[in-house]
């Protein structure tokens, strides 16, 4: 790509740029963001692989309808959420959804990292199935904050006012906080 737009949704606009270009682009520059918004909604490794291509080739489908009218990265995170809802929810309805935490990765073992490390790690761990156990519109919520999207550009995604948004961002977080407190209860 030659660099000189500075404005990534005007790039993507550009009838002289290939859609392949800008595809590759796009991929490149959120893939890390679209496996762990996958991670969110899907359980299993492989259903999440697949989550992520389903997203690819939605993406893929998208690129010449971009108007313009929201930014890239706020088009992108609405085209990756209803992929993600609807991909999540054939999985429920074929019986596939995973209630375990089998698929999550094991925490490092004590002796290679310290021991904030592995509570750390415990903690990320039970925040990812409790965000996992959130409704749909609240997961996609909590999942565009942690992606640091701002209130209007959720509001953009999801149609909610910013207020409500704010208001559902702050049950969600008392909510997690609840669950993680339950969690750092029990005994290992």
């Amino acid at each position: 790509m030659s660099g000189t737009h500075a404005n990534p949704s005007a790039v993507l606009r550009d009838p002289d740029i290939p859609r392949k270009e800008t595809f590759l682009r796009l991929i490149s520059e959120y893939q890390e963001a679209l496996r762990r918004l996958a991670a969110v909604y899907v359980i299993d490794s492989r259903d999440r692989e697949d989550l992520v291509q389903e997203i690819a080739v939605a993406l893929w489908q998208a690129i010449p309808k971009f108007r313009g009218e929201s930014s890239e990265r706020t088009w992108l995170y609405r085209i990756a959420h209803n992929t993600a809802i609807t991909a999540a929810a054939k999985l429920w309805r074929r019986g596939r959804a995973e209630s375990s935490l089998d698929d999550l990765p094991d925490p490092p073992a004590v002796s290679t990292q310290g021991d904030a490390q592995l509570i750390r790690s415990q903690k990320h761990a039970w925040l990812i199935a409790a965000i996992r156990e959130l409704a749909p519109v609240d997961r996609q919520i909590v999942t565009l904050h942690l992606e640091e999207l701002s209130y209007r550009e959720i509001q953009e995604i999801t149609g909610m006012s910013e207020g409500a948004i704010a208001t559902r961002l702050s049950r969600i977080r008392d909510r997690l906080a609840a669950q993680i407190q339950k969690q750092e209860a029990q005994p290992l």
